[in-house]
């Protein structure tokens, strides 16, 4: 019996503007024209989960504000 292994990535604390795309579920583009706080390391842009997970929270419907 063969058995199938998921490897999953785990979510780090900073992530690249394709990662934190996919992590809100929006594409690149549409990651830029949101007003969410990011870093720039030369020409990387960065995103903090941590502030993903503030900015999904308070743009959710029913959210926090």
């Amino acid at each position: 019996m063969a058995t199938t292994t998921q490897i999953t990535q785990p979510v780090k604390e900073v992530m690249s503007r394709t990662a934190a795309a996919a992590y809100i579920g929006v594409c690149k583009t549409t990651l830029d024209r949101l007003n969410i706080p990011r870093t720039q390391v030369r020409r990387r842009v960065l995103y903090r989960k941590e502030i993903l997970d503030k900015w999904l929270a308070k743009n959710t419907a029913g959210g926090k504000q």
